[in-house]
């Protein structure tokens, strides 16, 4: 009777310590190391460049505190505020049609490197991302 308290207690404590580290353990990383909180990435962001999101923030007017760090590669930006990127998912007119949809302008595309090169707005890119075949968004070269 006594083996059976046992294991009992154990798992019990076993829970408390988890419900007590986890929460702290997510909560470290949501704050930068210098305090500040972290910008909280949605699943959709992060299939996007670290530049291209800097870009997304800037055009929204949010920019302030929310740069992300970037690789160095720079966003080239035409005057309606498009981005030129390279989105890879594989390439399929359904994909192609939401881009256009979203006020996209397709340039070219590679079926080899599941690659969809193209001029989209900053304000949409987010809702292409949240596509499930997409699985990057990043500056075309």
């Amino acid at each position: 009777m006594r083996t059976v308290h046992s294991a009992g207690f154990a798992l019990f404590c076993i829970i408390v310590v988890a419900a007590i580290v986890v929460p702290a353990a997510r909560a470290q990383r949501r704050t930068a190391p210098d305090g500040r909180p972290r910008d909280a990435r949605t699943l959709a962001q992060e299939k996007i460049s670290a530049g291209v999101m800097t870009a997304i923030y800037h055009r929204r007017g949010d920019a302030r505190g929310k740069t992300v760090s970037s690789s160095g590669t720079s966003v080239r930006i035409d005057r309606h505020g498009r981005a030129l990127v390279d989105v890879r998912a594989p390439v399929r007119p359904e994909l192609e049609r939401k881009m256009k949809a979203l006020g996209g302008l397709v340039v070219s595309r590679s079926q080899a490197y599941d690659s969809i090169v193209g001029w989209m707005p900053l304000l949409t890119i987010e809702r292409l991302a949240a596509d499930p075949s997409v699985r990057s968004i990043q500056p075309a070269q």
